[in-house]
């Protein structure tokens, strides 16, 4: 499990030696709750590549949504974790 990307290429490296192992997850959240959680846009910072360089050109095979609901969040992860147990 790497938990951070930055950068498409760091993505590219990953599929090009692991091949199908590999699954992408992004996860998201609302830009309302990102200020709820005191997050405040800085420029030349969360427009850098290495904040927003996966935004484009990344089919992600997993978008997980947190929003701060657990139950839906909850119900985002299962169907993940299921594939990932399969793959065991």
């Amino acid at each position: 499990v790497v938990s951070d990307t930055r950068r498409l290429s760091d993505v590219e490296w990953f599929r090009d030696v692991h091949g199908d192992a590999v699954q992408t997850v992004r996860v998201v959240a609302s830009e309302e709750t990102r200020k709820r959680r005191n997050w405040v846009f800085t420029a030349g910072v969360d427009d850098a590549e290495s904040e927003c360089g996966l935004d484009q050109g990344v089919a992600f095979d997993w978008v997980i949504t947190n929003d701060g609901d657990e139950r839906c969040l909850d119900e985002q992860l299962e169907p993940l974790l299921r594939s990932l147990r399969g793959r065991l």
